[in-house]
C-alpha cells in the first residue's frame, strides 16, 4: 500500500532517506538539507517532484518511492524518471516494489500524460535489477553524466 507524501510524513521521509543513502544501493552521499528541500516540493503541489510512502502495516512506513517530471525530445512529451525507491530490508520481497511502481507508473501515464520512463541504479544495487526487466524495463545504450552546481 502507498500514498503520496503528506506534511506530517516529513520525519518518516527523512529517517527513510538516510537509511538508503546509507546502504549499497547509492554511490555518493546526498546533504541533508537536499532531503528537506526535496519533501517540500512534493508536498508543495509541485508539477516536478511527486513522494509516496510504502508501507506494508499502517503503522510503520516501510519505504518511499520519488518521481521527477520533465520533456523529453526523445520520448515526444513528458517523461518520468522514477528517481528513488527504497524498501526497509524487512519489506523486501513481499511484492511491494513492483506494486509500487505498476501504481506510480498508471498514475503518471494518465494524470500526468507521461510518455515515457526512466530510472538508474548503483553498479552495486544490481539485485533489483531483475524488478526493473520484469516491469518492462531495458538498460540504455548510453552511459549517463551529470554535474551538480
Amino acid at each position: 500500500m502507498f500514498r503520496p507524501f503528506q506534511a506530517e510524513d516529513l520525519e518518516a521521509y527523512l529517517a527513510l532517506s538516510r537509511e538508503f543513502y546509507s546502504s549499497q544501493a547509492t554511490d555518493h552521499p546526498v546533504p541533508e538539507d537536499h532531503f528537506h528541500r526535496t519533501f517540500q516540493e512534493t508536498v508543495s503541489g509541485s508539477v516536478l517532484a511527486r513522494g509516496w510512502l510504502i508501507s506494508a502495516e499502517a503503522d510503520r512506513p516501510a519505504g518511499y518511492m520519488l518521481a521527477s517530471l520533465a520533456w523529453s525530445n526523445e520520448f515526444g512529451g513528458r517523461v518520468a524518471w522514477l528517481e528513488e525507491l527504497y524498501l526497509r530490508p524487512e519489506a523486501r520481497g513481499l511484492g511491494l516494489g513492483r506494486e509500487t511502481i505498476e501504481q506510480v507508473m498508471r498514475e503518471l501515464k494518465s494524470r500526468d500524460q507521461v510518455r515515457g520512463f526512466r530510472l538508474e541504479t548503483a553498479p552495486a544495487n544490481e539485485g533489483v535489477s531483475l524488478l526493473y526487466q520484469k516491469l518492462g524495463f531495458s538498460r540504455a545504450p548510453y552511459h549517463g553524466w551529470w554535474m551538480a552546481v
